[in-house]
């Protein structure tokens, strides 16, 4: 998430002429900014962590069969496992996160937040229910929930304004590599765990392999931790003013009602789905095609990784559509790669070979990963700068609880409600495909002229 950019312009002083601007404030010495060694060094840092955030967040899906039956869970509770245990806490603390990177150090803030979501991550290990895992997971959002923020806000005051837009591009796209890296470097993991068996371990006892690979993936995060410490505290590029609420957030997002829905709520279902056949495609790999860990980890991670690698290409085309004078360039886009997405989520299910299975994936993610970029580009491009930091809150808040929530939660629903069979699971990814992913096309088809007004009526 965007840290929020609250200030507002002055008013005019009484004393002052009406027409006299206000004195634009001074821009930071280029000797503000750390040297690029330094900027580049804090990427890098961040993006280890945002690497060990997804392994602490993702891991659970190599782990679904173990987990289902050493604690007699169902899809369903797997599910909330993945989603909703986590994501809740994860959106809600995000607001007083936002707020504590403001006002306090922001490296304390991103240790911390590491140390918690590490500790709590290990916690998973340990856990002997349902309640108790979700206890866990919901401390590994809590954790991670500061992390973004602060990441973004880091990065973005450690580079000069026409410089900070490929130090940030690297760090997002490093994210959305990052799960691919989860699986191909997972998989290997687990299996590993899985074929040495129970182990003892002084003071805990008996541990099973999931339990083991909860504990030696999370509590490395407790040390390297200490990494944020490594680069420099950039100096604060935004002032924060007390009085700047949400109201005018919100009439703007009123006035213009129809592109913020396709972005909030049309951008939370495509990411929703997505999640869900991150998640859950490895489930079905090994559930209808016997594939094991050690295998369903590297080739669903290098396929990500190699979806992920034409984000770029994305962004470019929207950028050349956007210069030709098409306003709503993101949107149109995305309702094309979605559109075109769908056919090979769906025959993904439906193929008998699971290296087609595969492939079809591949296709699928390196279409609809349009939409990981698009999002917060969209609400960038359209709303007025000095409202762009409470709107983009707002964003991140509505659009990661339908993703991080709805996403994995349906799958199991539909698994456990409507099909009845675990051995289905592939009938409930196409399912979300129709339920899912094309009600966000419908929205983003909707939301095109609004867009395009937006543009022709405000200055943004």
């Amino acid at each position: 998430m965007n840290e929020p950019a609250l200030s507002l312009s002055a008013s005019p002083s009484s004393s002052a002429p009406i027409d006299s601007p206000a004195p634009p404030p001074p821009a930071p010495a280029t000797a503000d900014y750390p040297s690029p060694f330094m900027g580049w060094l804090t990427v890098a840092i961040l993006f280890l962590l945002y690497i060990l955030s997804l392994t602490d967040r993702n891991i659970m899906a190599l782990m679904v069969g173990p987990i289902k039956q050493d604690l007699g869970l169902s899809d369903l509770q797997i599910s909330l496992l993945q989603g909703p245990a986590f994501a809740v806490l994860f959106c809600l603390c995000a607001i007083p996160l936002g707020m504590a990177l403001d006002r306090f150090s922001r490296r304390i803030v991103l240790y911390l937040s590491v140390t918690v979501w590490s500790i709590a991550a290990a916690s998973c290990g340990l856990a002997g229910s349902f309640i108790g895992l979700a206890m866990a997971r919901a401390g590994v959002g809590a954790g991670e929930s500061g992390f973004g923020t602060g990441s973004y806000s880091v990065v973005g005051d450690s580079f000069p304004p026409h410089r900070v837009s490929l130090a940030m591009s690297v760090f997002i796209m490093g994210g959305v590599m990052g799960a691919g890296i989860v699986f191909l470097l997972g998989g290997p993991i687990v299996g590993a765990a899985m074929k040495a068996g129970p182990a003892s371990w002084p003071i805990f006892g008996t541990l099973q392999p999931w339990q083991q690979v909860f504990i030696m993936t999370g509590a490395p995060g407790i040390l390297l931790a200490f990494l944020v410490f490594l680069f420099r505290e950039p100096p604060r590029r935004k002032a924060v003013s007390a009085g700047a609420g949400y109201g005018e957030a919100w009439a703007y997002i009123r006035r213009h009602k129809p592109l913020y829905t396709a972005a909030f709520v049309g951008f939370g279902l495509a990411y929703a789905a997505t999640i869900g056949f991150q998640l859950w495609t490895p489930v079905y790999l090994a559930r209808v095609h016997g594939w094991q860990p050690a295998q369903i980890g590297p080739v669903i991670g290098i396929a990500q990784i190699a979806a992920a690698a034409l984000i770029p290409l994305h962004g470019w085309t929207v950028d050349r559509l956007y210069r030709r004078g098409r306003k709503d360039a993101h949107l149109f886009w995305c309702l094309m790669t979605v559109l075109a997405a769908a056919p090979f989520g769906i025959a993904a299910f439906l193929v008998a070979s699971p290296w087609a299975t595969v492939a079809c994936y591949w296709c699928f993610m390196a279409l609809i990963l349009s939409t990981a970029s698009m999002g917060p580009a969209t609400v960038q491009v359209v709303t007025p700068a000095y409202l762009r930091g409470r709107v983009s809150a707002l964003y991140v808040l509505a659009s990661g609880l339908i993703a991080m929530a709805g996403g994995p939660a349906f799958i199991g629903l539909v698994t456990d409600k409507l099909w009845g069979d675990e051995m289905k699971v592939g009938l409930s990814l196409i399912t979300s495909v129709f339920c899912v992913l094309l009600p966000a096309a419908l929205l983003f088809a909707l939301g095109r002229a609004s867009m395009r007004r937006a543009h022709e009526g405000e200055p943004v």
